[in-house]
């Protein structure tokens, strides 16, 4: 950070974009970091400009050409990382304009996502695909059943540990996640992504299986889901070919988040309430599970038009 001081107004956008994601990364998680650095890179388009000469159609600019089209993922972009990028862009502006003495416009306040972008959303698995997972047989099988039976994230089902099974109760007790530290290795922090644990009751038709896998294997790890060695916690590349593997013994294509949608989706269906189902998620806020919530609702929804068919045979008879 010792090029600081010599910023000012006539800096590169991109002196100051790369000081404010030094500050931001700061001690946080690899899974994190990476997250901020792809982030802004989708502003590097105009890093070369001095920061008192960007423009509002500038930004607007680098959001309208994402929209259309993402390189990443070679479609448009999700409305999710539009607003992403905005405001990083606001956040760099602000952070600048905080030390700068003659910087005073944050010109990416004022860009507008487009109203017409795509939306996120994370396609649950049918109830064929569910009974799939539950039928075929795979090292991966009751990692698939935790986070689709009982919503865990992936960091929260690789650290998960016997001891954070209480099996008389029937409880699951999320006190922990797994998060890089380098590129491939992982380290278990406590906490879970809104900083909060949750207890998460067990489901019968996951119960036996637990208990099955709990009294072959809890003498030799202290790792409910272990590498093939049976022994160690996961890395990233080891999940990975273990995922490869299991989509490809199953037919199918899912990513492990979708397993916990599956289970959101299945709270819904159930009768389970927003507040409790937020909750059993571990959602940072209830939006998010309202989110869920709505698109279920609006997907299923049928509108009555019982008194309208009774207009129509009463002005018009039975035509057909």
């Amino acid at each position: 950070m010792q090029f600081e001081n010599y910023l000012d107004e006539n800096s590169k956008f991109g002196e100051w974009a790369d000081l404010w994601t030094e500050r931001k990364t700061y001690g946080q998680s690899y899974k994190y970091c990476q997250s901020i650095y792809s982030i802004v890179k989708h502003l590097q388009c105009i890093y070369n400009k001095p920061i008192n000469q960007v423009r509002t159609i500038d930004i607007d600019d680098v959001i309208l050409k994402l929209s259309v089209y993402n390189v990443n993922t070679k479609k448009p972009a999700s409305r999710k990382l539009l607003k992403n990028v905005k405001q990083t862009a606001v956040s760099i502006f602000k952070f600048a304009i905080n030390n700068c003495e003659n910087l005073y416009k944050n010109p990416a306040e004022l860009v507008e996502i487009p109203q017409d972008t795509v939306k996120n959303y994370r396609k649950p698995l049918s109830m064929a695909e569910q009974a799939i997972v539950i039928e075929t047989p795979h090292r991966a099988r009751l990692a698939a059943l935790i986070m689709m039976f009982c919503g865990l994230r992936l960091g929260e089902l690789i650290a998960l540990q016997w001891s954070n099974i209480d099996f008389n109760k029937r409880i699951l007790h999320i006190c922990q996640s797994a998060y890089n530290v380098n590129g491939n290795q992982l380290q278990i922090k406590p906490g879970t992504k809104n900083g909060k644990c949750r207890n998460i009751t067990i489901p019968d038709i996951l119960l036996k299986r637990l208990i099955d896998e709990y009294l072959s294997k809890s003498s030799k790890t202290e790792f409910v889901i272990t590498k093939s060695d049976g022994i160690s916690m996961h890395t990233r590349s080891s999940w990975s070919r273990m995922w490869q593997s299991y989509n490809k013994a199953l037919d199918l294509s899912f990513t492990a988040h979708q397993l916990r949608h599956t289970y959101a989706t299945m709270l819904y269906y159930s009768g389970v309430d927003i507040k409790s189902a937020s909750e059993l998620l571990g959602h940072s806020n209830i939006e998010i599970t309202m989110n869920i919530y709505t698109h279920l609702m609006n997907e299923n929804k049928i509108i009555p038009i019982s008194k309208y068919d009774q207009f129509l045979k009463e002005n018009f008879g039975e035509v057909c």
